[in-house]
């Protein structure tokens, strides 16, 4: 089976000449890793409202991916939404790098900028990474300009140059807006500390990503080493880490 969207494991973004490094020998890598390309090879179901996906690795993952790995992605309806638990297991006797987000699309009605999203819980300004070329980091970071306080307005204009990279460490969720001040969805931001916001470039497209990170694409021009990759995860033996998030729903677009 595979998972209603995109998951991205055990890599976020385009790896520069599709390779990285570790322990000082390349290994090829798709944009997004490839979790996504592969089945879901067990399907837990527990009562109406809850299913969990695991896969685990295989010969073809070890050849880009030399570990064993558990990924579980549960999913579950519950009164105020959807709730997702990703969780990564690491059986592995040395230290496993990776980074892991989703990307969900949000259909939108009228015009992008009639839309906004906000940060809740954040008391610090809002910050991008800069990207450049699409769709790599350019390794700066610099206050949003076109943010109010912690509101950004959306517009084809902001988005039509590339993926939108906001360092969310310091919020706790996220609001999807129309104005005048409808809010139309708000997700848990809690375990992931990047956000991305993308819509394809110039196509005027009736939806837009809001993607929740742990992890960050590469810079660009630089083969990454996965052990000391910005925003990677490095997950110790025997060990796992979980990234849940809830999605509540407030009106139907």
């Amino acid at each position: 089976m595979e998972a209603p969207s995109p998951i991205l494991f055990p890599a976020i973004g385009r790896s520069n000449n599709g390779k990285y490094i570790l322990n000082n020998k390349y290994y090829n890598m798709k944009q997004h890793g490839f979790a996504r390309d592969y089945q879901f090879d067990e399907i837990k179901k527990y009562g109406n409202n809850k299913v969990e996906l695991v896969q685990h690795a295989t010969s073809a993952t070890m050849k880009v991916f030399p570990f064993n790995y558990e990924l579980h992605v549960m999913y579950e309806l519950v009164n105020q939404g959807l709730k997702i638990n990703f969780t990564v297991e690491n059986p592995n006797q040395t230290i496993m790098p990776f980074a892991l987000g989703f990307h969900p699309g949000w259909n939108i009605r009228g015009f992008l900028e009639e839309y906004s999203i906000e940060l809740k819980g954040s008391d610090t300004p809002i910050s991008v990474y800069g990207v450049g070329p699409v769709p790599f980091r350019n390794g700066t970071v610099f206050p949003l300009v076109k943010a109010n306080f912690f509101e950004i307005p959306l517009s084809r204009s902001l988005l039509d140059h590339g993926l939108v990279i906001l360092d969310v460490h310091n919020a706790n969720s996220i609001l999807l807006k129309r104005k005048p001040d409808t809010k139309i969805l708000k997700i848990n931001l809690k375990d992931f500390p990047y956000l991305t916001l993308w819509s394809p470039e110039g196509k005027n497209a009736p939806f837009v990503c809001i993607e929740p990170f742990a992890g960050l694409p590469d810079e660009a021009g630089k083969t990454s080493n996965w052990y000391q990759k910005l925003g990677n995860i490095l997950l110790n033996p025997g060990e796992s880490k979980c990234f849940a998030t809830l999605i509540e729903p407030f009106k139907i677009m």
